[in-house]
């Protein structure tokens, strides 16, 4: 029987079999009443003897069959034809002492005499009830084995399905614990690059005030208000569409573009399949904000940044360069290259959201200019 308790599944093993003395008890005096109501009222009805005697050769019958089951156990695991010849010539020798000793009780309590010709007729009745007792003590016994492997079977399943139950349960408070724990270090990691960035656009507008660009300030500070008004109304997400993470880019790049006029432009190369990947929020602009201030605010010459999108073998990778100066450092692998604190962020928010199994390779590139290069697992 299967029994739903909570989320656990519990299956109730089956009641103990009675024991063999309360087999053989009732099963005797079934014998007894059996005879009596077949023999003795229809042959002998009203007398009292012949009953008795009934009751009698079936005690007989528990005192001479016991040792049947000693034979038995003794040969229970013994080759099958081998068991079966001892236990058969312990049921003939048995049924040999049960025939004498109920003809002599038969004489005692009768003193009727019993005809030579009728002892074939008892022998045959011994052998035919110690036949079924020992048929019948080797079905019970062949059923117990079976009920006890039965019920240990159940108690193994209802442990496996208990541990099972509890390993989900240990699994979802594990799951819960890093989701909650996971939430909060982005949440912190939020917090920590927007004054980042304020700091930054605001660095920007005091630049354009000073230039006594006062038409750029108050479009740049415009722009900056609804910036942060969108990031506000997202303040809670974590993730999003690399679709949505380019418009944010796009909406910081504006903001830039009014400090940077013809020396900032932007170059756009996003797959289809990329813009739909999901991807940590506000990933990408810490490294735009790099981009600005080691390329295009060191160069009064056009500068160029381009932010490319694809995905390959179910990985995502995105590549943010610069047409900067040029440099003769080779690219380095963000784990064990020195960053800033924009760059040390997205390393953070990396590990936070994919473990180990991201690459992120920024730095210098050949020929010119500075290279980002993030790949994680395509989520959709």
């Amino acid at each position: 029987m299967l029994r739903n308790i909570g989320t656990e599944t519990r299956v109730d093993p089956v009641g103990k079999l009675p024991g063999y003395w309360t087999f053989q008890i009732a099963g005797w005096l079934a014998f007894a009443l059996v005879s009596i109501f077949s023999l003795n009222v229809w042959y002998n009805p009203g007398e009292l003897l012949p009953a008795l005697h009934s009751v009698a050769q079936s005690l007989i019958g528990i005192i001479v069959s016991h040792p049947l089951r000693a034979v038995a156990r003794r040969f229970w695991n013994a080759p099958p034809l081998r068991r079966i010849v001892i236990v058969s010539i312990a049921i003939i020798v048995t049924s040999q002492i049960w025939t004498v000793l109920r003809l002599l009780a038969f004489l005692h309590m009768t003193n009727l005499p019993i005809a030579s010709s009728d002892w074939g007729g008892w022998i045959f009745g011994s052998l035919t009830v110690l036949g079924s007792w020992a048929f019948c003590y080797h079905a019970i016994k062949y059923y117990r084995q079976w009920h006890e492997a039965h019920a240990l079977s159940i108690k193994a399943q209802n442990a496996a399905l208990a541990a099972e139950a509890l390993a989900e349960r240990e699994n979802a408070k594990r799951l819960q614990a890093e989701g909650l724990a996971r939430a909060a270090k982005l949440r912190m990691l939020n917090y920590q690059l927007n004054p980042h960035f304020l700091f930054n656009a605001l660095n920007s507008v005091s630049a354009l005030v000073k230039r006594d660009d006062q038409n750029g300030a108050i479009e740049m500070l415009s722009r900056i208000g609804e910036f942060l008004r969108s990031s506000l109304e997202e303040s809670e997400t974590f993730e999003h569409e690399l679709r949505d993470e380019i418009a944010i880019v796009e909406h910081y790049l504006a903001i830039e573009k009014v400090r940077f006029g013809e020396r900032l432009n932007v170059d756009f190369k996003i797959s289809k399949s990329a813009a739909n990947i999901h991807i940590p929020s506000l990933l990408l602009q810490p490294l735009i904000e790099n981009n600005i201030k080691h390329a295009v605010g060191k160069s009064l010459t056009p500068t160029t940044i381009r932010i490319e999108a694809t995905v390959d073998s179910n990985r995502l990778t995105i590549n943010l360069s610069d047409s900067g100066e040029a440099a003769p450092i080779a690219r380095k692998n963000a784990h064990t290259h020195s960053v800033g604190v924009g760059l040390k962020n997205v390393e953070e928010r990396l590990k936070s959201v994919y473990g180990d199994d991201y690459e992120f390779l920024v730095g210098p590139v050949e020929g010119g200019g500075y290279s980002a290069e993030i790949t994680v697992p395509v989520v959709i």
